[in-house]
């Protein structure tokens, strides 16, 4: 008998054992287990259940960043360093789709002039500084969010579809509530989200070789562009950068403009050169010269001269009343629509104001694959004076241009077509504030129109990568991911549990 009991006595003991082993070992399996997911990627392991993949990104951006060789950094602006989930799991699925992307939270808090130095621009909480070796720039969380209204879309632009941004919608509210007299809030208006669009395009922007852009001439005492000009030319996406040409072998390869602001010298044979091998290949200039410093710089006008065009001496005075502001120097000359230039502002109402021009003259006979379209030009009765005599007539009456463009076909070696571009302006003083401010900033818009046409911003492909609707129900969580979780955590995983309970029950039952 008690044998018997001894016996028993060793095989619960055996059994004990073996269940606590087994206790441990799962125990140890689980810690294992979870050790390894928390080892792989969020995409696999955490999911989107807004049903409009606000932390998703797509095909597209996949395959650029896993394709970057630069790389950059992502200064995530967050006040106290408190992150936002969803932006966060958005910057995970960036950073574990390739190897050169590395996201730094930045508490503004304890750092609030670390923004300062990469911009002047005031960022909303959870923007982005992007940085790479070759250059930065910022994704602000504002942009990220634009608006589209019926009743604005109908009337205001027919029927066409018009993002603005939140500032833009609140000054078309204001607009709409005192000219229709309606409150634009009562029609449908939509909100959409573009993240993934403009954080792809700063990767895009910041990993570039090159990113095309004018260069400012430098060493002649040229007059520097005014400080509204600068800013207006930036928010075109248009940037000026100077460029010492003296001691350069060649033009930047990321040059599509070069901007000559009213020398006062003439360039060096060596500048000369330089420029002319720039614009044979496709290049482009913007030029501002004055009636007193023009004649003296035979190198400026030998560039000139590959479009055809010349500088006359003396300065333009005008016999139509109706051509001048003020002084008979001081022109009001036509504006063409001929050209892009002059076709953007037309019916806006802005006027050109050229105050001491000289005339540029276009060769009866152009060189090969030249095109020159005016663009300013005086009535019918204007003439060329003397610059320090103006009773020493140089000329007869007629009408004279006092800014062209020119275009030169290029045929390049490998076979390809491009062209090279001259826009000339023959007053140096049109660029100053006092002069524009006169016609309410209308020199400022023509000019800045004069350099976009020349110099084309960089925009990025992925900026057009599909923006998501939030509006109205859009915002809801899905039905769909939400059940398939919501079934998985409350009767998948315990019925199973359940069901592998009965079983082992049952069988030491019939044991």
């Amino acid at each position: 008998m008690n044998q018997n009991r001894v016996s028993r006595s060793k095989r619960s003991a055996r059994k004990g054992l073996i269940s606590l082993v087994s206790v441990a070992v799962l125990l140890a399996a689980l810690v294992l287990v979870n050790l390894l997911v928390g080892l792989l990627p969020a995409k696999v392991t955490v999911f989107d259940v807004s049903g409009i993949g606000l932390t998703e990104i797509s095909a597209e951006t996949a395959k650029f960043v896993s394709g970057m060789t630069e790389d950059v950094t992502v200064y995530w602006l967050c006040a106290d360093g408190i992150v936002d989930d969803q932006f966060e799991l958005l910057l995970t699925r960036y950073e574990e789709a390739g190897d050169h992307i590395r996201v730094e939270v930045i508490d503004t808090t304890a750092q609030p002039d670390f923004a300062a130095a990469y911009t002047a621009d005031a960022l909303a909480d959870y923007s982005m500084i992007v940085e790479s070796g070759l250059r930065h720039t910022t994704v602000n969380t504002d942009d990220m969010y634009f608006y589209t209204n019926d009743f604005v879309n109908e009337q205001l632009y027919s029927g066409t579809v018009v993002p603005m941004t939140a500032e833009q919608f609140e000054q078309i509210y204001q607009y709409c509530a005192q000219y229709y007299q309606i409150d634009i809030t009562k029609s449908p208006t939509r909100v959409h989200y573009r993240g993934e669009a403009l954080l792809t395009a700063a990767l895009d922007y910041v990993t570039r070789e090159y990113i095309p852009h004018g260069y400012l001439i430098a060493g002649h005492g040229e007059a520097a562009p005014s400080e509204v000009l600068t800013e207006l030319a930036a928010s075109l996406g248009l940037t000026m950068e100077t460029l010492d040409l003296t001691v350069a072998q060649a033009v930047p390869a990321d040059a599509n403009c070069l901007v000559l602001f009213a020398p006062t010298s003439d360039l060096s044979d060596h500048e000369a050169a330089l420029i002319r091998d720039y614009l044979n290949a496709g290049g482009s200039l913007l030029l501002n010269t004055s009636p007193e410093a023009v004649q003296s710089c035979p190198n400026l006008l030998e560039v000139c001269g590959l479009f055809g065009l010349s500088a006359a001496a003396g300065v333009v005075e005008e016999g139509d009343t109706s051509y001048i502001s003020g002084s008979r120097f001081s022109l009001l000359p036509t504006v063409s629509t001929e050209h892009t230039v002059g076709a953007s502002l037309s019916g806006s109402g802005y006027k050109v104001l050229m105050p001491n021009s000289h005339a540029i003259t276009v060769a009866e006979t152009l060189p090969a694959g030249v095109a020159v379209t005016p663009l300013l030009t005086t009535s019918a009765t204007a003439n060329r004076v003397a610059v320090n005599d103006p009773a020493l007539t140089l000329g007869v009456a007629g009408k004279l241009h006092v800014a062209v463009t020119a275009t030169k076909s290029i045929s390049r070696s490998d076979g390809t077509a491009d062209a090279a571009y001259l826009t000339w302006f023959g007053s140096a003083d049109a660029i100053t504030d006092t002069v524009a401010e006169s016609v309410s900033g209308g020199n400022y818009y023509y000019y800045a129109a004069a350099f976009s046409s020349m110099s084309e911003p960089f925009v990025s492909a992925y900026e057009g990568l599909a923006a998501i609707d939030l509006t109205g129900d859009s915002l809801a969580i899905s039905d769909g991911p939400v059940f398939l979780l919501g079934a998985l955590a409350v009767l998948v995983i315990p019925g199973g549990l359940l069901t592998a309970g009965i079983v082992i029950w049952v069988r030491r039952k019939r044991r």
